[in-house]
């Protein structure tokens, strides 16, 4: 979306976006009422590269007559609901080139252009972007699993749930896991009899937001990082893992400040458990409920845990989007099977005159930014900037840091 707010007022280019949802609808399963963004609502889809567009978040507040009332809050931080919002609001203003309700069946290359088949029709393009995002990751111990009783929390599942009397165990310790176990004990899906989370981390951890670690949310750091040999890459971004992945430490403090209120005083939530260092290895059946095997990685026993239902907060993964399946020959992988993205977001490819730009697939390649929001106007600045083949904006090669990790002449 916004790549396509940046491209619209450009009439030189014809631009058509395909959505197999029926309408717009941001994460709806994680859609929870206390669920905080964890990036700056100045980080919309266009304000830091080109703030004179219509379609920024401060533009949104004006047209819906709240923006004195916004700043009368306070905040620095919005809700989920509120940047969903938001979003539905600009697909309004871009519905003439967004097109819902149209899920992509294949696409082939076929005439030196791409073909782009859905149920009824067809269109050709030079070139195409591929934004699906990530997918769910599910362990392959739950894999069998999968269906009413056990599944990702990002799943239609979790918004018709029904929780009264049965035992859950949401597994991840991440900001989804905390937020699905924080709304289980605030009955949102009914009073539950007993309610675990575990993780594999050594404990509930917050998200570094220093203003030094979030240097490298900027676009000179992504560029240069993205020179770097891959074993590097690799290693720096898994010891960045809390720059992205961390909790939101607000949210930390206000969830311990209830438990303590709770355990003490009010003594209203139904029994629960918060164990760290835990890793599912396996789910049996057990006396028609879910028997999880869990290892506690401090002493390496092995713990069983009967519950009705299991919700992974496991995370999500990359990978080729089916449509793509029959491009695959003519796309460069790594040697771990990922994809072999460019600087400017192309996929590399067998093609000469035709490019597939990806959206959210580089974070091997791109470091930790690529699939947040903080850097979405930027990525999509860069590929609008190799589309139109010249600089339309300007500031995406920023230079602007005060942090010197490279030397620019080496790289």
């Amino acid at each position: 979306m916004s790549l396509a707010a940046l491209l619209k007022p450009l009439e030189q280019k014809k631009i058509k976006f395909f959505d197999d949802k029926k309408k717009f609808n941001w994460h709806p399963e994680l859609m929870l009422d206390d669920a905080p963004m964890q990036t700056s609502y100045l980080k919309d889809l266009v304000t830091p590269v080109q703030p004179t567009n219509p379609l920024t978040y401060i533009n949104y507040l004006v047209e819906k007559g709240q923006f004195y009332h916004f700043l009368n809050t306070g905040r620095d931080v919005i809700t989920r609901y509120e940047f969903n919002d938001y979003l539905r609001w600009c697909t309004h203003n871009l519905s003439d080139v967004l097109n819902f309700d149209s899920k992509i069946k294949e696409i082939r290359f076929e005439k030196s252009k791409f073909k782009i088949i859905k149920e009824n029709e067809t269109f050709f393009s030079k070139n195409i972007c591929v934004a699906s995002g990530p997918k769910p990751f599910v362990p392959d111990c739950a894999k069998k699993k999968i269906g009413n009783d056990v599944f990702h929390a990002k799943s239609k599942v979790l918004q018709n749930l029904s929780l009264t009397g049965k035992k859950v165990l949401v597994v991840g310790g991440g900001q989804t896991g905390l937020e699905v176990f924080r709304n289980i004990l605030h009955e949102k899906w009914g009073r539950s009899e007993h309610a675990t989370l575990i993780t594999g981390r050594k404990n509930f951890l917050p998200l570094d937001e220093a203003p030094f670690t979030n240097e490298i949310f900027t676009p000179k750091f992504v560029s240069q990082f993205y020179h770097l040999d891959q074993n590097t890459k690799d290693d720096f971004t898994e010891n960045l893992l809390l720059a992205s992945d961390g909790n939101t430490p607000s949210y930390l403090a206000e969830f311990y400040n209830e438990l303590y209120l709770d355990k003490f005083y009010k003594k209203q939530f139904s029994p629960y458990r918060i164990s760290p260092m835990r890793w599912l290895e396996d789910i049996e059946d057990r006396q028609n409920s879910q028997c999880a095997i869990i290892r506690n990685k401090l002493n390496q026993q092995i713990e069983e845990l009967q519950v009705d239902i299991i919700i992974l907060a496991t995370g999500f993964t990359s990978a080729l989007p089916s449509y793509l399946e029959p491009l695959r020959s003519l796309i460069s992988f790594d040697g771990q099977g990922r994809l072999n993205i460019c600087h400017d977001y192309k996929l590399k490819t067998s093609l000469e005159k035709n490019h597939i730009y990806m959206m959210n697939y580089s974070r091997h390649g791109h470091g930790v930014a690529d699939p947040q929001t903080s850097l979405m106007s930027w990525r999509s600045a860069v590929i609008a900037n190799d589309l139109c083949g010249k600089e339309i904006f300007k500031n995406v090669n920023n230079k602007s840091s005060f942090l010197d990790y490279f030397n620019e002449e080496n790289l």
